[in-house]
């Protein structure tokens, strides 16, 4: 085979190689126009090659990058290298036919042909790699993003949870603030104040902290001030109910803020660099205010800063509000106990004189006038009315208290049924109504304090004597059920209406219904703590003699299970 044919059989393989290249084979000669240009090339720069072969290469490049391009070529030209890749010194652009740019990767080689000096070039159209990454730089960012998130999230929650600890640790808030303070700072501000109201809408500095322990004196003296009540610098988020930000302190504000010269120079001294002031609000009611500041060293709060004072300030007035609460309580109680006092000592004392000289005149000759007499029985009734008032306060006191006394003993409720029975006897006889036992013929035997228990039968018997009409019926009795005995007393009455059961066991409650003697409204509050201080509980049902059936269920000393007997529900 002839040499000039071996030449063009091998062109030949070279440009089907060129053809099948998956990137844009381009080569040039010395004047940097296009000699060759693949199939690649075509679908890549969208020309076709006879529209571009001979033409300059620049037609291929951004206009704004073509005279550094030369510049490039000329260097590589004079160079000893033989190939580069491009875009060493950054990003190298393609222009497609329409005017597009889009990114590539290439490498360019020269061949010297005589004088000349020939150029190819193997570029690829990196557009989808480049969005690829963009895409996952901007994934790997929301990541990060919401993993800052997350993690600020988890600090909030605990922080606000040790925050909740503290407030929640005492009821004295001035001490509770004290140490949420301390919680606070240097956490949240370089230095924290708490302002509160009084309920005359004065305004009274609680608490000043502050981080640096050189400074701290100086915080001290912001106690004293202000002296007037229009210089207060949570003024405002308290008035307004409203969180105040400050992401810049101007020396303006605190001229504007200070009450004089000293205080002024107070202000200065702490140089406040960023400040929130935000409401101590309860159940809409404004408590006081907390003041965040920080100092120049240190991050400008934000709208993120105010979210999480809002909501620190938002628990601490709700410790605020319940200790307030219970200090109102405290006072109710001890004021309770200062009237009770004087009703179990100083009330006491004239009634039995009362009660002795009416004793005096009943037996004297001055009873037998009758209308002596109805004047006797009105005051010895008016007051066994008030002793009994008395012993009922008395007991419910004790009630509440826990202290209920008890004095314990083995007893048998067929004893105990019966001298109840025996003691209303009379006075169901005088209203013309029917007083039943019901007893079965074994009982376990409770242990319990006898005269508590007659007490709390005696309330439930005269409570059914009251709404038992004249000819009714009262049964009273105990039963076993399970480990525990149960002692009813049910009547025929006109039953308890459905909204009253809810009620009828509560302190100073009456039935608003018809009764023919008055009640204190502490009857069946004494027969629950009776019960409740035995172990036991009360309950009301309707009765199978028609009327209400209230029983006590007392946990029996040794218990007796009956077969067939029902348990309490």
């Amino acid at each position: 085979m002839a040499s000039g044919e071996r030449a063009a059989d091998s062109e030949k393989k070279l440009r089907g190689i060129v053809s099948l290249a998956a990137d844009a084979i381009i080569s040039t000669d010395d004047s940097y126009r296009i000699t060759l240009f693949n199939p690649a090339a075509e679908r890549i720069f969208e020309y076709r090659a006879a529209d571009v072969l001979g033409k300059p290469l620049d037609i291929l490049l951004p206009e704004d990058s073509r005279d550094i391009h030369h510049v490039h070529l000329d260097h590589f030209r004079r160079s000893a290298e033989q190939a580069r890749e491009m875009g060493q010194r950054g990003q190298i652009w393609g222009r497609r036919s329409s005017g597009e740019l889009f990114p590539a990767e290439a490498a360019i080689s020269k061949i010297q042909l005589g004088e000349e000096t020939h150029f190819t070039a193997v570029l690829r159209d990196v557009t989808k790699e480049r969005l690829a990454e963009r895409e996952r730089e901007a994934l790997l960012a929301s990541e990060m993003e919401a993993r800052t998130a997350a993690e600020s999230a988890q600090r909030r929650i605990a922080f606000v949870s040790r925050a909740s600890d503290v407030l929640h640790s005492s009821l004295a808030y001035e001490e509770t603030f004290r140490a949420l303070l301390e919680v606070i700072v240097p956490a949240l501000a370089t230095y924290c104040v708490v302002d509160v109201v009084d309920e005359g809408g004065v305004f009274r500095r609680l608490h000043v902290v502050h981080a640096d322990p050189e400074k701290r004196e100086i915080a001290a003296r912001l106690l004293t001030y202000p002296r007037s009540q229009a210089h207060y610098l949570t003024r405002r988020a308290i008035l307004d109910s409203k969180a105040e930000l400050h992401n810049e302190v101007t020396d303006q504000v605190l001229v504007e803020s200070a009450e004089d010269d000293n205080h002024l120079a107070i202000l200065r001294a702490l140089a406040p660099a960023s400040m929130m002031m935000v409401p101590l609000s309860a159940r809409d009611r404004v408590l006081g205010a907390l003041l965040f500041a920080r100092d120049a060293g240190e991050m400008a709060y934000n709208e993120d800063d105010v979210a999480l004072a809002v909501e620190l300030a938002q628990r601490a007035a709700s410790a605020v509000d319940n200790a307030q609460l219970y200090h109102r309580a405290q006072q109710a109680i001890r004021a309770r106990e200062d009237v009770l006092s004087v009703v179990s000592h100083d009330l006491r004392n004239p009634l039995a004189v009362i009660s002795m000289c009416t004793a005096s005149l009943a037996k004297s000759g001055f009873a037998d006038d009758e209308s002596n007499r109805d004047a006797i029985r009105a005051i010895r009734d008016s007051t066994q009315w008030a002793q009994r008032l008395i012993r009922d306060l008395l007991d419910v006191a004790a009630i509440d208290a826990g202290g209920l006394s008890l004095n314990r003993r083995s007893e048998d409720p067929v004893l105990l049924v019966t001298k109840a029975a025996l003691h209303f006897e009379d006075l169901a006889d005088t209203s013309s109504i029917s007083l039943e036992t019901e007893l079965p013929d074994h009982l376990a035997t409770v242990f319990c304090d006898a005269d508590r228990m007659l007490q709390a039968m005696g309330n439930l018997i005269g409570n059914a004597l009251k709404f038992v009409p004249e000819g009714g019926r009262i049964r009273l009795g105990a039963a076993n059920e399970g480990e525990s005995v149960r002692f009813f007393v049910e009547d025929n009455g006109s039953g308890i209406p459905e909204a009253d059961v809810p009620h009828i066991f509560d302190r100073f409650w009456t039935a608003r219904r018809d009764a023919r003697v008055r009640g204190t409204g502490m009857g069946l509050a004494i027969v629950r703590g009776i019960a409740e201080a035995h172990g036991g509980r009360v309950w009301v049902e309707r009765a199978s003699l028609g009327g209400a059936r209230v029983n006590v269920l007392i946990p029996a000393e040794h218990p007796t299970r009956v077969p067939g007997e029902r348990r309490p529900p």
